[in-house]
């Protein structure tokens, strides 16, 4: 019993440590007035990133290359997305009671209702 009472202070501590980093945190960072620190911010942000006109010149690149790679029946990304399609209509095909070929009613059993499907 002793020892859970001598290990229990390191919570405490914790909280106690973290309060106190939490007020010189706060007090740095409050220390110039909250206008600048902000337009320092937002420079800084803009230095570092770009203008607006640069991001949006950078997004509508990326959107065409990927138009293009979709688009394009050469491309690795649109074989894939072909060999995808195929292999999803054949597993769909394997999956279906019917073997795929629409006879069969083509809907799901409602559950307590023997021989009623409701349509996909």
């Amino acid at each position: 019993m002793e020892s859970e009472r001598e290990s229990g202070g390191g919570f405490g501590w914790g909280l106690v440590v973290g309060g106190l980093v939490g007020l010189v945190a706060g007090a740095y960072l409050a220390s110039g007035p909250g206008r600048d620190q902000v337009e320092g911010l937002r420079s800084r942000t803009i230095e570092l990133t770009g203008g607006r006109d640069e991001i949006r010149a950078r997004a509508r690149s990326a959107a065409g290359r990927a138009r293009t790679a979709v688009s394009d029946p050469g491309h690795p990304l649109r074989k894939a997305i072909n060999e995808g399609r195929t292999a999803a209509r054949r597993r769909r095909q394997e999956l279906e009671p019917d073997g795929g070929n629409g006879v069969g009613g083509g809907g799901a059993t409602i559950i307590g209702e023997p021989g009623r499907t409701e349509p996909e």
